[in-house]
C-alpha cells in the first residue's frame, strides 16, 4: 500500500464525464422516423412520340433552336470527348458515327489485315417547326470505312440506335421541365405519368399514398395484367399467353427433298427468342416524397431502356 501524506483526502474512482449536464436525457423515449428514400425519378414534360417507316419523330414543344441545343448537349454527353457532330445545317444535325461495340486488340488487327472494319452507327435528326413545337425526325445509318453508307433508317430497326433515340426522349422530357432543375419544386408533381431516372429507365408516378384497388385499376387501364398466385408479378399480355421455361411449344422442320414442313413439339428451355410484350417482369412500388412509383424491373432485357419505353408508353396513350 502506498503511504499517504497526513490530511490528504481519501481518492475515489469516478466516470468524468466532460459538460454533462448538457447532454440530453437518454432515457427519453422518441418515435423513430423512418429515413427518406432518396429522389430517384425525375419529373418529364409531355413528349408525343410517332414511328414512321424510315424515322422516330418527337413532337417537343419547344423551339428549334433550343431543341437543336438539347440534342447537341446529348450527343457530347454520348461521345465524350471531342466533337459529336459531324455537319450541322438550320434543320439537321448529323452526329459522327458512334462505336457501340469496341474491338479488342486482337480483333482490330484482324480488321487491319482483311480491310473489313465494323460498321458504326451514325445519328440524322432533322428539326422542323409545327404549330410553335419542333418535330425532331431521329435516323441512324451504318457507316462502315472503305463502304458506302447506308441509307438513313428508323432507329426500330437496330437496337443501339432505339436505345439512344429512347435515351433522347426521356432526356429531352426531362430538360424541358423546370420541376426537375430545382431543388425547391420537387413538390411539384407533373401531370405526364411518365418520369424518368438518371439511368434512362421509366417508373410511372402513381399518386399518393396508392391504394391495392387502385393500382390494379391503373394497370388494367394500361392493359398491363397482374400475375396470379405470384407475389409481384406483371405482363403486358394476359397471364396464360406469358412465355416460360418449361412451356411445350411447337416448331416447324423441313423435310428434305419436299417443300413442306412437319411440325414437332419441343421443351422451351430459354426465352431468347421472345419478345418483350411476351415476358412478366417483377415490379415494386417505391415510395417517395414526390409520391409513389410503379417501377418495371427490366434489367435481364438485352436493352432494358427500350423495354423500359415500351412499358411506359402503355401508360401514355
Amino acid at each position: 500500500m502506498l503511504d499517504k501524506p497526513a490530511g490528504s483526502e481519501q481518492s475515489k474512482d469516478l466516470l468524468v464525464i466532460p459538460n454533462e449536464n448538457a447532454i440530453a436525457n437518454l432515457e427519453e423515449v422518441k418515435p423513430f422516423e423512418t429515413p427518406r428514400a432518396p429522389f430517384v425519378f425525375y419529373p418529364m414534360t409531355a413528349i408525343d412520340v410517332l414511328e414512321q417507316d424510315d424515322a422516330i419523330e418527337f413532337t417537343v414543344p419547344t423551339s428549334v433552336e433550343h431543341s437543336k441545343r438539347i440534342v447537341s448537349d446529348f450527343l457530347t454527353a454520348l461521345h465524350g470527348a471531342g466533337s459529336p457532330i459531324s455537319s450541322q445545317t438550320e434543320d439537321q444535325i448529323v452526329s459522327v458515327p458512334f462505336d457501340f461495340h469496341p474491338q479488342g486488340w486482337w480483333a482490330s488487327l484482324w480488321s487491319d489485315i482483311t480491310r473489313l472494319h465494323p460498321a458504326k452507327t451514325a445519328f440524322s435528326f432533322r428539326f422542323s417547326d409545327v404549330g410553335g413545337k419542333t418535330l425532331v425526325a431521329v435516323q441512324f445509318r451504318d457507316e462502315q470505312q472503305d463502304v458506302e453508307p447506308s441509307n438513313w433508317m428508323s432507329p426500330a430497326q437496330n437496337e443501339d440506335a432505339y436505345a439512344v433515340a429512347v435515351r433522347l426522349w426521356g432526356t429531352i422530357g426531362r430538360q424541358l421541365n423546370q420541376a426537375s432543375a430545382y431543388l425547391s419544386n420537387r413538390d411539384s408533381a407533373s401531370a405526364f405519368p411518365v418520369w424518368v431516372d438518371h439511368h434512362g429507365i421509366f417508373a410511372i408516378h402513381l399518386g399518393d399514398n396508392v391504394s391495392t384497388p387502385e393500382l390494379e385499376s391503373k394497370l388494367n387501364a394500361a392493359g398491363i395484367y397482374l400475375i396470379p398466385n405470384a407475389d409481384n408479378m406483371l405482363a403486358p399480355v394476359p397471364p396464360e399467353d406469358v412465355a416460360r421455361v418449361g412451356d411445350v411449344v411447337d416448331f416447324s422442320l423441313p423435310i428434305v427433298g419436299s417443300e413442306a414442313t412437319k411440325s414437332l413439339k419441343s421443351i422451351r428451355r430459354n426465352l431468347d427468342d421472345v419478345s418483350w410484350e411476351n415476358r412478366e417482369y417483377a415490379y415494386k412500388i417505391m415510395h417517395q416524397k414526390a409520391g409513389d412509383f410503379l417501377v418495371i424491373d427490366v434489367s435481364s432485357m438485352a436493352s432494358p431502356e427500350v423495354v423500359s419505353f415500351h412499358l411506359a408508353q402503355r401508360f401514355v396513350n
